[in-house]
């Protein structure tokens, strides 16, 4: 998908689901949102890489493809490292954003397989979640909240709106709003120890 996505650098590539398949290749579904539609399909469609394509929706919202590739080189190096992959991802441009939870050594081993395998990465963050409190915030609220401060949503001035948010984390307004709210009020608490 990556040397596609390279051609249609405005489309959006959600993989929701993959694994390794047979000894030599693996399997994905993959949303595609974005212009040009018809001619990603085909392009996905044609692709040499893939050795066979489904189209198990396709509408005005986009499509979803279930695929099997030969070349699952990004699922090799994580099986490699023994590095789970989180669900879904997206490719843009070429560019894959994963979050991965790993030990530093299962990291590094991953470098090292991603390397030998000639594929260009670069690590953005390592953060250490073990202060974190669990019973806190769920992972969507932490998700949510980390995105708005990295954003400058609580800088003053702003550095972004909650519909700004609310697209490029892939959920309604209201439900952005609904979610930082009560996250908002968890961490509130917690601060002054109200119960």
């Amino acid at each position: 998908m990556r040397p596609i996505s390279r051609r249609y650098p405005d489309v959006c590539f959600r993989v929701l689901a993959a694994f390794p398949g047979t000894a030599d290749g693996g399997i994905g579904l993959v949303e595609i949102s974005g212009p040009d539609l018809p001619a990603v399909r085909d392009a996905v469609e044609s692709s040499d890489v893939l050795r066979t394509v489904d189209v198990l929706h396709d509408g005005d919202g986009g499509t979803l493809v279930r695929f099997e590739t030969s070349a699952p080189l990004l699922l090799r190096a994580l099986r490699s490292a023994r590095v789970p992959l989180e669900l879904p991802f997206e490719v843009r441009d070429g560019v894959a954003n994963w979050t991965l939870t790993a030990a530093r050594d299962d990291l590094s081993r991953l470098g090292d397989e991603l390397d030998a395998r000639g594929v260009d990465y670069r690590l953005e963050r390592v953060r250490d979640d073990a202060g974190r409190d669990p019973a806190l915030l769920t992972e969507r609220q932490h998700e949510l909240l980390e995105l708005a401060v990295e954003r400058g949503y609580y800088d003053h001035p702003r550095g972004a709106t909650l519909t700004e948010l609310a697209a490029e984390a892939g959920v309604a307004k209201s439900t952005l709003s609904g979610l930082l709210q009560r996250a908002e009020g968890r961490v509130v608490k917690r601060h002054l120890r109200v119960p």
